[in-house]
């Protein structure tokens, strides 16, 4: 019997492309597995790596950075991690072509904007103990602070300008003097034409043309100096201001420069006079000598000429002594000076003791308003290798106000000062994230003389907004000018006044802070330290009185917080980075800020075998291809 094979090969034909179907379905579903395996075995390793942070940068300030040599070591480390998962022996055959590390920001870039991202998420937690001032007040303090820095330059700038000013009135007092020196030598003119002493009286003129002859270049001083104070206006861009006290002495129309202007010209109308005078003078003795010869003459011709009218004596009798009376009335026209400069010895010892405040507050600041026996720190920065001397990325992020009082107090927190217990190498760190000096000392002077510009500025705001206190130096620059002093002097003298009394305030609230006590930022009257006369003994003295008032308000560090708003937030991350270096770098040498990696970007290339294809059956279908390629991306950062 014959047999037929025809449904036998049917269905092996159709089972044979079932099946290829199948294999193609899966290996479909293991490539996408095989994908998704690659980008997790990349995650993975990213991980892994992150996982390897810098112990003591966390320890010391709550900061995570992954340590690193280089870039290449970065990506062989990350190599071998994903090899890790490669090796395994799975449904997902795949080898490793390329990882290509595309990204790798370090805490140095973007000018430290990625340092001051972890501080604000680690500061949200709540970690501090309690703001000096809460975001929206520290804002209006801030503002009050930016403006007690231009009053306190303010009145910098006016106490320089005083010393000007006060110049010039040198200068005037040396025309006034002069001009004191014509009016006695004209009254010794007219003594000598009332005596109708000719000689005498040419004498008299030459001394007086004399002191005349000075004021020209007396004037000349004045304007010499007048333009210096024009110049300070300008460079200060004060000029403006010249229309107030200083328009009296630098402009054409100015009270004490038209006194000065009137005083050339009482001056050269009596030097004409004097002309006039002498022409006069000169007329009536060369008249009464033509007289007098004549007179001899006529005694010498007459019969009988005894000796004595031989040598003609006897003509007094006939002419008379010489009279200069109509030049003695024709002087009588002399001009007086209406110019007094009034000095008095007491009054410019309390300008002196004045002058001395401001003297300690330019020298030895430091000395003065550290507490007795207190010891500076000599301690140096390192001069190359820090973030800030090497970065040169510049810093994109703007933190809100909010975000700043938090990096702030994180400062305050985690950095020493100069009030501090803790001892670090460089001990004033608080200092050096305000000036970024190369030595503790110069961050400590720095800071001290910004404090007392600071203070400076609101106790004298505070002076200006006082009228008992305004009315008090009032008083005083009028007790040193002198009653008969112009109203613009007594107006800068008062003003000079108060920015010492400012000063002097200021140096008793440092002092004050470098006890261990409280300065308000805002002064009550009850808190408010130094009175007028105190400021003259603290003068006198040449020290800061002793207060033992307890005060509420900010302390040093405080202060300092406060201050750390007046500072480029790139400066101050690039210089806290210098800090956490150079105290990591006590226990590791090779420590750097720059290669402490915050970010890693990194691109994978790999190779995948097919699994199911590999069957005669699926083979002829997809014509021998045996591998795929596989892309992965992944990004880390802390």
């Amino acid at each position: 019997m014959k047999k037929r094979g025809e449904i036998t090969v049917f269905l092996s034909l159709s089972l044979l492309c079932i099946f290829a179907l199948l294999c193609v379905m899966v290996e479909s579903a293991r490539m996408a597995g095989s994908r998704y395996y690659f980008q997790t075995a990349v995650n993975g390793a990213l991980d892994n790596l992150f996982s390897q942070y810098h112990r003591e940068l966390w320890e010391k300030y709550r900061i995570l950075g992954l340590p690193y040599e280089s870039q290449e070591e970065i990506k062989t480390r990350l190599e071998s991690y994903v090899q890790k998962y490669l090796e395994v022996d799975n449904w997902y055959p795949i080898e490793l072509e390329e990882l290509e590390l595309s990204g790798c920001d370090t805490l140095v870039s973007r000018g430290g904007d990625l340092l001051s991202r972890e501080i604000v998420e680690y500061m949200k937690y709540g970690v501090w103990k309690e703001l000096d001032l809460s975001p929206e007040t520290g804002l209006s303090f801030v503002r009050d602070i930016e403006e007690a820095v231009e009053t306190g330059q303010l009145a910098e700038n006016y106490t320089e300008q005083a010393k000007e000013v006060r110049k010039l009135e040198k200068c005037v007092e040396k025309i006034a003097s002069c001009m004191e020196n014509q009016e006695e030598r004209a009254e010794r003119v007219a003594r000598e034409l009332a005596s109708d002493d000719a000689g005498g009286f040419r004498s008299a003129a030459r001394a007086f043309r004399r002191e005349a002859g000075r004021l020209d270049g007396l004037i000349g001083d004045y304007e010499e100096q007048a333009e210096k104070l024009r110049k300070k206006l300008e460079t200060s861009g004060k000029l403006a201001e010249a229309d107030g006290p200083y328009a009296a002495y630098i402009n054409e129309d100015g009270a004490r420069r038209q006194e000065i202007m009137e005083q050339a010209k009482i001056t050269a109308r009596n030097l004409e006079l004097l002309g006039q005078t002498e022409e006069l003078a000169e007329e009536l003795e060369d008249a009464w000598e033509a007289e007098k010869e004549e007179a001899k003459k006529r005694a010498a011709e007459e019969k009988g000429t005894s000796l004595k009218e031989l040598l003609g004596l006897s003509w007094r009798e006939e002419v008379g002594d010489l009279s200069l009376g109509e030049a003695e009335d024709l002087w009588t026209d002399f001009m007086h000076t209406t110019m007094v400069v009034q000095k008095s010895k007491g009054d410019e010892e309390k300008r002196k003791l004045l002058d001395r405040v401001k003297d300690m507050a330019q020298g030895g600041l430091l000395k003065l308003v550290l507490p007795e026996g207190a010891k500076v720190s000599g301690a140096s920065l390192p001069r190359t290798g820090l973030p800030s001397q090497t970065a040169g990325s510049k810093s994109t992020d703007t933190p809100n106000p909010l975000e700043r009082a938090l990096i702030h107090e994180y400062c305050g927190t985690f950095f020493t000062n100069a009030m501090s217990e803790e001892t670090h190498p460089v001990q004033y760190e608080l200092e050096y994230l305000l000036q970024g000096k190369n030595t503790d000392r110069k961050n400590l002077e720095g800071v001290v003389t910004q404090l007392l510009l600071v203070r400076q500025g609101l106790n004298l705001a505070q002076i200006l907004a006082d009228s008992v206190k305004r009315e008090e130096a009032h008083s005083l620059a009028l007790l040193i000018v002198g009653i008969t002093g112009i109203a613009p002097l007594i107006e800068i003298t008062a003003f000079f006044i108060m920015g010492i009394w400012a000063i002097g305030e200021a140096i008793v609230d440092l002092r004050e802070l470098f006890r261990g006590g409280r300065v308000p930022v805002w002064k009550s009257e009850e808190q408010w330290q130094l009175s007028l006369d105190g400021l003259l003994d603290m003068g006198e003295k040449k020290r800061c009185p002793e207060k033992d008032v307890q005060q509420d308000g900010l302390t040093y560090e405080g202060y300092l917080k406060l201050l750390l708003f007046l500072t480029g937030h790139q400066d101050l991350q690039m210089r806290m980075l210098d800090i956490m270096q150079m105290n990591l770098q006590r226990e590791d040498s090779r420590f750097s800020m720059s290669n402490c990696a915050y970010q890693v970007d990194i691109l994978g290339q790999a190779c995948g075998k097919h699994v199911f294809f590999e069957l005669a059956i699926v083979d002829n279908f997809v014509e021998n291809v045996d591998k795929y390629d596989l892309a992965a991306k992944a990004a880390r950062s802390y």
